[in-house]
């Protein structure tokens, strides 16, 4: 599927922000069942992102472009690919971000600055994820993803199975599908589709 030719540089890079960080990410999110209909959405103008290549002579067999978009995505979102914590530094990222803490502390809640990292870190892995899958995002690619996540592996506990495990990504896989609204609007509403398909809601 999608995810074995995907290098996940993002989420391999920042996997080492979670060293000692697990289950710090505060959840839940807006866009979870019970919240949904008061999650906000950003619009595609509202956004920082690229409009994603539809050019339909690519060769499929070739990755040199889905590269060069993902590269140019990563400039666009000043996401550091060394390690360091992520801020929120674009427009869409500072609302993505306000609107999540905000939601964290109405339920009572804290919020910290690596609470903030691990969701950018997340939604900009949910957004390298669609351009790599050519922005063909279903359920089968967010099951591949969450499988092969090294953020999921490292929130989630390696013994969970079945009902435990369903539980436990879902909260994370709502903030990461939030956060891609947001951060690749054009890829937000496949990616709300597969998490309803997926997770209910």
């Amino acid at each position: 599927m999608h995810a074995a030719t995907r290098p996940a540089l993002l989420s391999l890079t920042l996997a080492t922000i979670l060293v000692g960080t697990t289950g710090c990410l505060a959840l839940p999110s807006p866009l979870e069942p019970d919240a949904a209909g008061s999650a906000s959405r950003p619009t595609p103008a509202a956004a920082d992102t690229a409009s994603p290549s539809n050019d339909a002579t690519a060769d499929p067999d070739s990755f040199e472009d889905v590269f060069a978009e993902r590269d140019e995505f990563f400039r666009e979102q000043q996401l550091p690919m060394d390690g360091t914590p992520l801020v929120a530094v674009t427009p869409a990222q500072q609302q993505f971000i306000a609107e999540q803490r905000a939601y964290v502390e109405q339920q009572g809640l804290s919020w910290s600055s690596q609470d903030e990292s691990l969701a950018l870190a997340l939604a900009g892995d949910a957004c390298e994820t669609a351009i790599l899958s050519r922005h063909e995002v279903d359920a089968s690619t967010l099951i591949a993803h969450v499988s092969t996540s090294p953020l999921f592996a490292q929130l989630i506990p390696a013994d969970a199975q079945g009902e435990a495990r369903t539980q436990a990504e879902a909260p994370i896989a709502s903030v990461m599908v939030f956060g891609a609204t947001f951060l690749c609007p054009e890829d937000g509403d496949a990616w709300v589709a597969a998490y309803q398909d997926v997770y209910g809601g």
